[in-house]
């Protein structure tokens, strides 16, 4: 039997109306549930962001502080020189001259007592007035002239007699007599300064699509912005800043900018445990906004066609176009969001709270030299062979908030920096922790290598003093074996007696040579850097040698690559290789083999000096770049020190591979500039 239903067209109109409007209702279900991920990544992407740039702020005020500390150390060292000196009362205008030129110094005063300028390297300049002889810095030097310190570091300052700014330091002289006032020209330092500013860093960041502001303020006003921001809502006023304030957590609002709807995350900005003021960073909403409405009409146009069309039919239709515009426009957005992470320079990683990745942007990708489709949803110690595994225990209720840690990433040493914050989903009481690691290396072998140089700047002035007073006794014991071998003689034992003499000149030669030689090391080195043609300069090197070659039957080999284009300082790298090469020539027995090869590698010149000889044990190659440090009976070890500091004033590495008995590889890696 077969059961037939007639409905009536008003029935029908009322079971379209009815799953039209359960079609509507559920779609706006499903809409709010949308609108809810969209703004939680919103918030994830926004706060991680907002990490960053605090990051950076930090960075910066750090780089700019230790700058100026180097700039005040260095200074300092200067005057104290200077101080020496005035307490051998051997100062003059013409010795004030002499140090300001060698030590790139601006001003040299001498003042007395009574805080009068009694001395000065100054020489008269256009645009001085005339009558700055007779200047007082009683007030200005207060502190040292009431005996309250013995230095002081005054600091920028704007010049009296020009538009410049001067950065300067004091000491006291000796016996209350006055203070010695040490200034540079702050020019470039100040010019430095305004590239790597917060402000700086602001007005980057708000290129990025999307971005309305970001502002840095405290109770009192605006101190940096990423645009001209006539009024700001005060902090003491705000029901929603004040609690930023006194909390180190992310928080987050819908608000108004100049007519615009913004989404807001704000958070407390803090350095070396002073709170600063709180950074706020505003999104626009527009093209989310955009994203609800296209997709509110659409689902009004939907609901009217399912009233007039079959009800599945329409109810399929309506599923896959309200679906797909869903899955579209949160494409388009992720994308939008995510573009803001993948350019950024650190590296960002968001972790579930089982340490799972579910972020990994193109600067970690880099970094860590992995794809990030690889590494979603793993362990973070799964990366990196295991050098981020301290991470898995980080995220946790007393993890770390920032730090620095020293790594080994595939066989290489880096200097990391780790900003870690927690976001917390009040909604699904999630919980995930955004790492935003930056690359330190570089940044820290330039302030070893400033710190390296201003200490053997100081060096040199010490050794430059030692060797004058052990060269005139040095001397006049030579002249003394001199005058013994010539004019005296011996009673008995003549062969003897020339023997001794001729001992202690030639251990005269030998002090004066090292004493020589370790001023050279001392010395900061100025480098001639110019375009040299490899082909022959190298076989110049190597005809050097030839002649030794052939007299010890050693095979010495030149391996090139001419095709390259590098500059250099050519007479202190042949300086050093002459060293190695005579190094890998002592080494050989008659017979043995010496390689001098050359070549470029990727972004970088290579020079490899090989040889098969006794080679070097495991524990001497640890030392064999240290001062005075030889392996050789008559060797002083200032050679490969020398070569060292050599490569390191280019920017470049040199580094030793040995095997006892089997031979040594010396390598040089130069930058090509």
């Amino acid at each position: 039997m077969r059961l037939r239903f007639k409905l009536s067209p008003k029935a029908i109109i009322s079971i379209t109306l009815l799953i039209a409007a359960v079609m509507l209702v559920s779609s706006y279900i499903e809409l709010n549930q949308s609108k809810k991920e969209i703004f939680q990544l919103l918030y994830e992407h926004s706060s991680t962001l907002l990490e960053s740039v605090i990051q950076s702020s930090k960075n910066t005020l750090n780089s700019s502080y230790e700058i100026e500390d180097l700039i005040a150390d260095r200074l300092l060292d200067n005057a104290r020189m200077i101080k020496r000196l005035d307490d051998e009362k051997t100062l003059s205008k013409n010795e004030l001259i002499r140090i300001a030129k060698e030590n790139n110094l601006y001003r040299i005063n001498v003042f007395d007592s009574k805080g009068n300028r009694i001395l000065s390297n100054r020489i008269p300049e256009p645009g001085h007035i005339h009558g700055e002889e007779t200047i007082n810095r009683l007030e200005e030097l207060a502190p040292i002239l009431n005996n309250e310190v013995d230095e002081l570091i005054i600091g920028l300052k704007t010049a009296e007699f020009a538009e410049e700014e001067r950065f300067a330091v004091a000491v006291a002289r000796s016996n209350n007599k006055g203070a010695i006032v040490v200034n540079m020209d702050a020019q470039e330092f100040l010019e430095f300064r305004k590239k790597i500013g917060i402000g700086v860093i602001l007005q980057q960041m708000s290129k990025h699509h999307g971005i309305e502001y970001i502002i840095l303020q405290d109770s009192i006003g605006v101190i940096a912005a990423s645009e001209k921001i006539d009024t700001v809502e005060a902090i003491n006023d705000s029901e929603f800043l004040i609690p930023a304030l006194s909390s180190d957590s992310v928080f987050s609002r819908t608000t108004n900018h100049i007519g615009h709807e913004v989404y807001e995350v704000t958070k407390r900005f803090s350095l070396d445990d002073e709170i600063i003021g709180i950074y706020r960073l505003g999104v626009s909403l527009e093209d989310i906004r955009n994203v609800e409405n296209r997709m509110l009409r659409r689902l009004i146009i939907i609901s009217l066609i399912l009233a007039a069309i079959s009800i599945i039919v329409l109810s399929i239709i309506f599923t896959t176009q309200n679906l797909k515009s869903v899955s579209n426009e949160y494409e388009k957005f992720k994308t939008l969001t995510s573009s803001v992470l993948e350019n950024m320079s650190e590296a960002v990683i968001v972790l579930d709270k089982e340490s799972n990745i579910t972020l990994f942007n193109k600067s970690a990708e880099e970094l860590f030299k992995v794809n990030s489709n690889d590494v979603l949803n793993f362990k973070i110690n799964s990366i990196a062979e295991g050098s981020l595994s301290f991470l898995a225990n980080n995220p946790s209720s007393d993890f770390t908030p920032a730090f620095e840690k020293e790594i080994k990433l595939f066989g290489e040493s880096k200097h990391l920096s780790f900003s870690i914050s927690q976001l917390d989903d009040p909604d699904t009481n999630q919980v995930k922790f955004t790492v935003v690691i930056k690359d330190l290396t570089d940044t820290k072998r330039l302030e070893d290598e400033a710190k390296k140089n201003e200490k053997l700047s100081a060096m040199g002035e010490l050794a430059s003093g030692v060797a004058h007073e052990i060269r005139n006794p040095i001397n006049a014991i030579g002249m003394i074996a001199q005058r013994l071998n010539k004019e005296f003689i011996p009673a008995s034992g003549q062969t003897e007696y020339n023997d001794i003499t001729q001992l202690l000149r030639t251990e005269v030669n030998r002090v004066n040579k090292i004493i020589t030689q370790f001023l050279n090391y001392a010395k900061p080195i100025e480098l001639n850097l110019k375009p040299v043609e490899l082909k022959p300069y190298f076989e110049e090197v190597f005809h050097l040698f030839e002649d030794q070659a052939k007299q010890k039957a050693i095979k010495f080999i030149l391996q090139k690559d001419d095709s390259l284009n590098i500059k250099f300082d050519p007479d202190l790298i042949k300086q050093t290789l002459l060293n190695i090469i005579q190094n890998a020539f002592d080494a050989v027995n008659d017979g043995g083999e010496v390689i001098l090869q050359y070549y470029k590698s990727k972004k970088d010149f290579i020079i490899q000096i090989s040889d098969n000889g006794i080679g070097i044990s495991p524990e001497q190659q640890k030392k064999i770049f240290d001062l005075y440090f030889t392996t050789k009976k008559d060797g002083n070890g200032l050679g490969l020190s020398i070569s060292q500091k050599i490569i390191s004033q280019h920017n470049g590495s040199i580094s030793v591979s040995s095997i006892v008995n089997n031979g040594t590889t010396i390598k040089i890696i130069l930058p090509i500039l």
